[in-house]
């Protein structure tokens, strides 16, 4: 609890000092001189901003066995964290952050605990994370991050924790679902964790299968009547919102978090209704935030290693600024460019919201929009108009020949009949304007009305599938690079739907003029 009411700047340059002692003999801290540590400020000074690529050198010795590398002794567990428009990376996670992210899931549960009387503990509690069945790779031991931290879970939820093991350790997301929802249907589910998406995937399947057996459910809380609680993250949750609520029912306690590969648990919402979320600022973190605008200036990835931009530390945020977020992890990690965003919307207390991914920015004509403001805008206008979106991405249009005017083109999946697309993208507009200025700026200046185009019911689920990116971590991409629009149109123009209605064999490059 003390995680989610701590004074930020005491409580940093505690995990600081902690961090600094753990690691002082290591051979990245005599590198850096991290033996004179004591401030953020002199964090900041001595370890240089990285990304990835940069980290590699160190991280390379330490997968292949190398003892005292960036942390103390040897790393066994490696998360694997698969980006939207990047390949597979490998991630340090120590013992110390298995320890420190079992409290962080703690925390997570303290807010609802702390107002609502109903035994969380006394029925199952459903995790739908990743594959606990990790893979051996010499002197490591690799897997989902999930999956390493469900062969963690404290003795207190062990006895109620579900699925049960043999269906966690399933690596095929379809057949985990559909084995978790036949092993749960007939459980006394209390309270469900993980990513919306898959969550609502999950949640159908057990709906169908309460109904092919006779019941009368229109919700899960007739198959799970003490269904309390809905933790979630990963993603933006607005728009989903809809969906979770028609089918877990509208009385369910959800609760967002934060958490990265990268540290575990990093925030946690404490007060329903309020999308706000408080970081956990004395466990096993160090954060460190790069306003957006400074980090654009810094070059291409794997050149970080000598970038020293400016770092602010968290109790020194701003609200109303977009931060690319900078970790120092109790697993050796150290001024670590996550490549999220997050914005602050408070500070007495600091409360953040996750605003994207810096590689999830539309910025084609300057206009520096997020993927995390057009979900916000689509889950705005879908309310209003009274259309569910089941999933969207987004990309940037340009100009043609005869069309001198580029825009944006929005690929969305709609519930049931779509909306007039033209009446929905010209709602969408207004909205994205209405929260982003540099956006509304250059709508009027030579920027076209976006364009919104349905997809075919199933499109999204199918496209993950034929990229090999179902469940897990895996989320659909907010924002397409030219290669994802290029992968993205082809399989709406082959029509493949794999036992769904096909999609429209529809070139959306023909819409662009």
């Amino acid at each position: 609890m003390r995680a989610l009411a701590c004074a930020p700047r005491e409580a940093q340059e505690r995990v600081l000092r902690r961090i600094v002692r753990k690691a002082r003999d290591t051979q990245f801290a005599r590198e850096h001189g991290l033996g004179a540590v004591r401030t953020l400020a002199d964090l900041a000074r001595a370890v240089p901003l990285r990304d990835y690529a940069a980290s590699q050198a160190w991280w390379t010795r330490a997968r292949a066995g190398e003892p005292d590398v960036c942390w103390p002794g040897r790393i066994r567990y490696w998360a694997i964290t698969s980006g939207t428009t990047a390949g597979e990376k490998l991630m340090p996670v120590s013992a110390d952050t298995i320890r420190t992210n079992r409290l962080g899931g703690f925390d997570a549960l303290v807010p609802f605990l702390a107002q609502d009387p109903r035994d969380l503990f006394a029925g199952r509690l459903v995790f739908l994370g990743g594959c606990t069945a990790l893979r051996e790779e010499g002197p490591i031991v690799v897997g989902d991050n999930t999956g390493i931290m469900a062969r963690h879970v404290p003795r207190l939820l062990a006895r109620r924790h579900a699925p049960s093991a043999a269906v966690r350790a399933i690596p095929g997301w379809e057949a985990k679902i559909a084995r978790a929802a036949d092993e749960l249907v007939d459980a006394d589910v209390r309270m469900i964790s993980g990513v919306p998406s898959w969550l609502v995937l999950f949640g159908e399947a057990v709906l169908e299968r309460a109904r092919a057996r006779g019941a009368d459910a229109a919700d899960l809380r007739s198959v799970w009547p003490k269904l309390a609680l809905f933790v979630h993250g990963g993603v933006v949750f607005e728009p989903y919102a809809r969906r979770v609520r028609a089918l877990f029912g509208e009385t369910l306690t959800c609760i967002d978090t934060y958490s990265a590969s990268e540290g575990g648990m990093l925030a946690v919402q404490d007060l329903p209704g309020d999308r706000g979320m408080l970081p956990l600022c004395d466990r096993g973190v160090v954060f460190e935030f790069v306003p957006l605008g400074e980090l654009e200036e810094l070059g291409k990835p794997g050149e970080l290693g000598t970038a020293s931009p400016r770092r602010v530390p968290l109790a020194d945020v701003e609200t109303g600024v977009d931060y690319a977020v900078v970790v120092t992890t109790d697993s050796g990690i150290f001024g670590y460019l996550l490549g999220d965003v997050v914005r602050f919307v408070s500070r007495a207390p600091l409360r953040l919201v996750f605003a994207g991914r810096v590689a999830h920015q539309l910025n084609a004509y300057g206009e520096h929009l997020s993927g995390a403001e057009i979900e916000r805008a689509m889950a705005e206008v879908a309310q209003r108009s009274g259309a569910t979106v089941v999933e969207f991405a987004s990309t940037a249009a340009f100009p043609v020949a005869g069309d001198p005017l580029g825009g944006h083109l929005h690929f969305v999946e709609f519930e049931g009949t779509p909306p007039e697309p033209r009446a929905f993208a010209r709602a969408l507009d207004a909205a994205i304007a209405a929260g982003n200025e540099d956006y509304a700026t250059h709508r009027s200046h030579g920027v076209r009305e976006p364009v919104v185009l349905p997809v075919p019911r199933g499109t999204f689920y199918a496209w993950m599938r034929l990229r090999g990116k179902l469940g897990g971590q895996n989320k659909v991409p907010r924002v397409l690079n030219d290669e994802l629009r290029g992968s993205l149109e082809a399989f709406l123009a082959r029509g493949e739907r794999d036992g769904r209605d096909r999609p429209r064999a529809q070139d959306a490059r023909s819409i662009d003029a």
